[in-house]
């Protein structure tokens, strides 16, 4: 579960049992961008619109899709600002993690492949543009 509170014009929020701490400015909680997906240098699979702290918390490290959504709902309380796409945060964070999973077990040189190849495979297995 998260647990969360509002101090000093920041929100507050932690994941019991794991070593998640972050403290989020209240103007900054319901920042949006066009989040990147892929390497330096390739055109990779671009969303917008997506909640940059959503991003930011759940990229890094895979986590369960339940602390997603309490994540959802406290930047839903504490945000003035409704521009989030949430379908598109959610589906950015899938795609996002399965990227890393991808580019970190990708390391055998004779089936190695390549970052075309796997922004293709995911543009495919999501049905993406």
């Amino acid at each position: 579960m998260i647990k969360h509170s509002f101090k000093d014009k920041q929100v507050h929020i932690s994941i019991d049992n794991r070593d998640f701490s972050y403290r989020i400015p209240l103007n900054k909680i319901g920042n949006t961008i066009s989040w990147k997906i892929g390497g330096k240098g390739s055109e990779g699979i671009v969303i917008k619109n997506v909640s940059t702290w959503t991003l930011k918390l759940f990229t890094k490290n895979t986590t369960e899709n339940k602390y997603l959504e309490q994540f959802k709902v406290i930047i839903q309380e504490y945000s003035a600002k409704k521009n989030i796409d949430w379908k598109a945060t959610l589906l950015a964070v899938n795609i996002q993690n399965e990227y890393n999973n991808l580019v970190k077990t990708n390391t055998a040189d004779e089936t190695k492949i390549s970052e075309e190849e796997i922004i293709s495979t995911l543009e495919e297995k999501y049905n993406l543009d």
